[in-house]
């Protein structure tokens, strides 16, 4: 992607970006000409050992959600961990950066035990044929964000807001960071004890699901899960061979997806 790392890091701490770059926009492709989506109500972010942690209430949520009791995790320093998947932004140099994506799809209790023998990896189109971004899934919506910013965002221009803490959290890690490289120690998040190295515990607001799953028959009928049962929601460009060992695992067929529905 064309653009400085640290741009796309900071998406991974903007919890309302949710509301406008996947919802509300994705309900605009759509041809969605009424209304908009949930909006934001209250947020927090607060520091752990292994990052940061966003947390939000919307308008269809309360305290009592899993996305505020819990929240989601901006992993420290370059990655992003919502339980059904990871990303990593990975700098190729001052203007350009790798994304990579690592997605895990439960699958349905009647196919367990499973045992997956490879993983299937491609490289995710950012454009189509002719030349325009694409705009149909999660991921391919960031980008257009990130690199709509500019090679390196000139944050001399920005005007901050009160959904932008964890942004103001991010970058004060980070000259906390040099300052404590510059002085000999560690920056946050090395880890050199390896009986510490295992089996890292990240916060998961969807946890039990992933650790037991669903019933093939409840788990098309989920309001939430049922999309990455049906959909690859995250990347465009899927092919068909890996749409085929999807259906082999799950027993349900990908489909088409035009334009997200979140």
């Amino acid at each position: 992607m064309p653009c400085n790392w640290l741009q796309t890091q900071e998406n991974s701490i903007d919890p309302v970006h949710f509301e406008w770059m996947h919802a509300n926009w994705s309900r605009r492709l759509r041809g969605h000409a009424g209304g908009y989506a949930p909006s934001h109500l209250q947020l927090a972010f607060e520091e752990f050992e292994h990052g940061f942690l966003y947390k939000r209430i919307s308008e269809d949520t309360n305290d009592q959600h899993p996305l505020w009791t819990i929240g989601r995790v901006c992993l420290w320093p370059n990655g992003f961990f919502l339980g059904d998947h990871f990303e990593w932004r990975v700098p190729v140099d001052d203007e350009n950066t790798l994304s990579v994506t690592w997605s895990f799809i439960r699958v349905p209790r009647e196919a367990e035990p499973y045992v997956q023998t490879t993983i299937p990896t491609w490289t995710a189109p950012i454009r189509d044929q002719d030349g325009r971004w694409i705009t149909s899934h999660v991921l391919n919506q960031d980008i257009v964000a990130w690199v709509g910013q500019g090679r390196i965002a000139d944050r001399t221009q920005e005007n901050l807001g009160a959904s932008d803490r964890g942004i103001a959290l991010l970058r004060r890690q980070l000259f906390n960071d040099i300052d404590a490289v510059q002085a000999g120690r560690d920056p946050k998040g090395v880890l050199r004890d390896p009986l510490a190295n295992q089996r890292v515990f990240l916060p998961s607001d969807s946890r039990d699901f992933f650790l037991h799953g669903l019933p093939r028959a409840e788990y098309q009928r989920h309001p939430k899960w049922a999309r990455l049962l049906r959909h690859f929601i995250f990347h465009a460009g899927q092919p068909d061979w890996v749409q085929q060992a999807h259906q082999a695992a799950t027993g349900v067929a990908i489909e088409a997806l035009d334009v997200l529905d979140l």
